[in-house]
């Protein structure tokens, strides 16, 4: 009885999710569509929308980013003066402002932690500031500074860079900062994902950094699992990064930024 409980119950709650129930409206408006030229329509931006929230595009799209940035572990990673962590890991604009809100990408800076604590770096040089259009009242870096010295980062240790809004500008403040203090080998920790165009954005400022990808966002696919098969506003957000992330490579190989 518990095992037919467990499965009504992942089966019955995507009838409660926003996207399959839009679907299924959808489904049921398409047979009341007379206009054949209204129908097709419709139909495309359904399609398109099903498409976007689906595992396989979602997948497709940052394993393609994630593909030449296999993980390594902590033991294997080389040794460095100091680990760059880029930003955007840390809500900027949540309602809490008592203490540092996680996102997604917390991988990033608890990476560099761990590379810290087990000797691989000296120093962690966090760099971001605020990437909002309208609004950079609390930088990023200021807010890690807490996190990182609660979680046993002695101050001493801790390089703020809280000026950059991109990752362009991560880079060239991060260059500012290095050659101010002379680090001779420092380790570039972020998002599998976002890897290629933050790699490329470092060397291009001359930077030789080795590169420690964390975060990945890709799925095992062949896993069979039942929620692979139904679109959720999840995949969307991957999607939606992961576009994102192309754009910005090749518009910042345009810029030659990278």
């Amino acid at each position: 009885m518990d095992s037919l409980f467990f499965i009504l119950s992942k089966v019955l709650t995507i009838f409660l999710y926003p996207l399959p129930v839009f679907f299924l409206l959808c489904f049921f408006l398409l047979f009341r569509i007379k206009s054949g030229k209204t129908k097709f329509l419709f139909f495309l931006l359904c399609f398109f929308l099903y498409l976007s929230s689906s595992s396989f595009v979602a997948n497709a799209l940052v394993s393609g980013l994630e593909k030449d940035f296999p993980p390594i572990s902590i033991e294997e990673a080389p040794k460095a003066d100091v680990a760059i962590v880029l930003g955007g890991m840390i809500q900027t604009i949540s309602s809490v402002k008592a203490r540092p809100e996680l996102t997604d990408s917390a991988d990033r800076i608890t990476d560099a932690i761990r590379l810290y604590h087990a000797g691989k770096v000296k120093k962690i040089l966090f760099t971001g500031g605020s990437g909002l259009l309208l609004s950079d009242e609390f930088r990023e870096a200021n807010l890690a500074k807490s996190l990182l010295i609660d979680l046993g980062v002695k101050e001493t240790d801790i390089i703020l860079e809280n000026k950059s809004r991109n990752t362009y500008e991560n880079a060239v403040e991060t260059n500012k900062i290095i050659q101010e203090k002379k680090f001779q080998s420092y380790i570039l920790v972020t998002s599998a994902f976002h890897m290629k165009r933050a790699a490329g954005c470092f060397q291009k400022q001359n930077l030789e950094v080795k590169l420690f990808p964390t975060d990945y966002r890709s799925f095992q696919m062949d896993s069979g699992a039942f929620e692979l098969y139904v679109p959720s506003a999840g995949y969307l957000d991957t999607t939606t990064f992961a576009l994102k992330e192309w754009v910005g490579y090749f518009v910042y190989r345009a810029k030659s930024y990278l």
